[in-house]
């Protein structure tokens, strides 16, 4: 397993700001919501957990976002 935290407090590379910018400025939507706005926002998720995955030499089935380490402990 590989855990990436920094405490909270690593800085959002611009790239990483670009990319995210769409879905905190207007796009966003639940990823298990079935809308458009839901299904954009799963999409841009599988895209998401498919790149990490490919950096990380695993499978996007592998890849779990979790909102912080509170999230980690309770994952199997």
């Amino acid at each position: 397993m590989i855990f990436l935290d920094a405490a909270a407090t690593t800085p959002v590379r611009r790239e990483v700001l670009e990319a995210m910018w769409p879905y905190l400025s207007g796009e966003f939507g639940n990823p298990s919501s079935h809308h458009t706005l839901g299904e954009a926002a799963a999409l841009a998720l599988a895209g998401a957990r498919a790149a990490v995955a490919k950096v990380l030499g695993c499978r996007p089935g592998e890849v779990t976002f979790t909102s912080g380490v509170r999230r980690r402990t309770t994952l199997p």
